[in-house]
């Protein structure tokens, strides 16, 4: 049994022992976790993006961004951002979630989004 502990769920248990099934369970709980905090940088966009990005966004920008991010919740986690989570829990059977991997990704997205817009502008 593996146990997965998160600021936004508490500790979940990985209890299958098939490592296919492990996986899927492991994927639904960084799935979980990634939607939380997605749904805590939505909360104050402007600021996370000003303090991240280093500029300021209009309302459709934030409203462009926004959409990515909504985004991310109806897709299954991009298992490249979190291979090092999949990689220590190969080796332990009991760990913290840190938020640098599911940062790394929603910045990812917010990072296009922006680009995106700054590309249109020109």
């Amino acid at each position: 049994m593996k146990v997965i502990r998160s600021r936004f769920l508490g500790a979940r248990c990985v209890k299958a022992q098939d490592p296919n099934i492990q996986f899927f369970q492991i994927r639904s709980i960084l799935n979980w976790h990634r939607d939380a905090l997605v749904d805590r940088v939505l909360s104050d966009l402007p600021t996370y993006i000003e303090y991240k990005f280093g500029r300021a966004s209009n309302r459709q920008e934030l409203i462009h961004i926004g959409e990515g991010l909504l985004e991310l919740k109806q897709h299954d986690v991009d298992i490249d951002f979190y291979e090092p989570i999949i990689k220590v829990l190969k080796r332990k059977d009991e760990i913290t979630l840190d938020n640098g991997c599911f940062f790394l990704e929603l910045d990812e997205k917010i990072r296009t989004r922006l680009s995106r817009q700054l590309h249109f502008a020109a």
